[in-house]
Parts: C-alpha cells; sequence; structure tokens
C-alpha cells in the first residue's frame, strides 16, 4: 500500500485500476475492436458511440486529441472522409459535430432526390414511348390465302400444285379436273 497522504494522477490511477480489475487478454481484445471498428452501415452517432467506448483501450492510438481525430476519420464511411477531407476541425467534439451535419445534409439530399425522382419505374418519362389506338370494331388478323386460277388444258393436278397450295387447294383441284 501507499503512505496516506499520496497523491497519484488520473492516469496513475487508471493503470492501477487497471492492472488489478481487468485482465490484459481483455485489454488487448477491445484494443483490437478499436483498431478494426468502421462506420458501416451506422449513423455516424451510432458509430461515435462505440468509438467513445472503445478508445479506453486504445492508450497511445487516443492519447492527443490530434490521434482521436486521425483514427475516428479513418473509421468512417468513404462517402463521409470525402465530404471531410477539407474540413480542419480544432477538436474531437467538433469533428464529431461536423460529420454528423455532413450526414445529415447527405440523407436530406437523397429524400429530394427520391421526391423529384418520377414516379411509375426506373424509367423517366422523356424516353416514354406512346402508341395510338385506333378505336372501332376489331378486325380479324390477316390471313394469306393463295389466289388459284385454272388453267385452260391441264390435264393433271400436280401441273397446278405451287408452294402456297394447301390440301384443300389439291382436292378442289382434283374435283374440278374430274368434272372437266
Amino acid at each position: 500500500m501507499f503512505p496516506a497522504g499520496t497523491r497519484f494522477s488520473w492516469n496513475e490511477f487508471k493503470e492501477a485500476f487497471r492492472a488489478h480489475h481487468i485482465p490484459a487478454w481483455v485489454i488487448r481484445r477491445k484494443l483490437n475492436e478499436f483498431l478494426a471498428l468502421e462506420q458501416g452501415n451506422n449513423a455516424v452517432t451510432q458509430y461515435a458511440q462505440a468509438f467513445n467506448t472503445l478508445s479506453q483501450y486504445a492508450g497511445y492510438h487516443v492519447e492527443t486529441d490530434e490521434k482521436k481525430q486521425t483514427c475516428f476519420r479513418q473509421g468512417l464511411s468513404s462517402k463521409l472522409q470525402e465530404r471531410l477531407v477539407m474540413f480542419k476541425f480544432n477538436t474531437f467534439s467538433e469533428l464529431v459535430n461536423g460529420t454528423i451535419t455532413q450526414e445529415d445534409a447527405r440523407i436530406a439530399h437523397q429524400v429530394e432526390k427520391k421526391r423529384k425522382a418520377p414516379m411509375g419505374g426506373s424509367s423517366s418519362q422523356a424516353n416514354q414511348r406512346f402508341r395510338l389506338i385506333q378505336a372501332g370494331p376489331p378486325r380479324a388478323p390477316y390471313q394469306h390465302r393463295p389466289v388459284y386460277r385454272p388453267h385452260i388444258g391441264l390435264r393433271n393436278s400436280s401441273q397446278v400444285i405451287g408452294q402456297h397450295s394447301t390440301r384443300r387447294d389439291i382436292d378442289h383441284l382434283s374435283t374440278h379436273n374430274l368434272k372437266g
């Protein structure tokens, strides 16, 4: 034990407390979780909460505000990283607030795009074509019927049969030749 009246800094107390109450393997596991942490499909607020919770185990990775900001930016989605690349924030809290603002602006833009999008599928109205429909009685579909002309002097139906002949036409010609 320490003599009465000994003063400890917060970091000294924290290290002594962790060494006594938290096993080293737990700290290593939480550090690995912190280093692998990414925003993914989570909202910035959810990511920031997980970041703050796990940063307790990150030690020197977040010992300065600048290092903390760097780690936070690296875990953000690529779209938010792209939007924040030109911004420099003085504190970690300002970075988190700026990131939430950018995410809100991106979501509002997406909602506005959906609201302005034409209804009725993915095709735009400029590409739509309209079909004219003529009103009136329905017509039977066109059917090709060969025209047969009797040839004088034919003795046999095989001389008349062509590529458009049907069985009915052949029977008709046979009957016609038999009568003549």
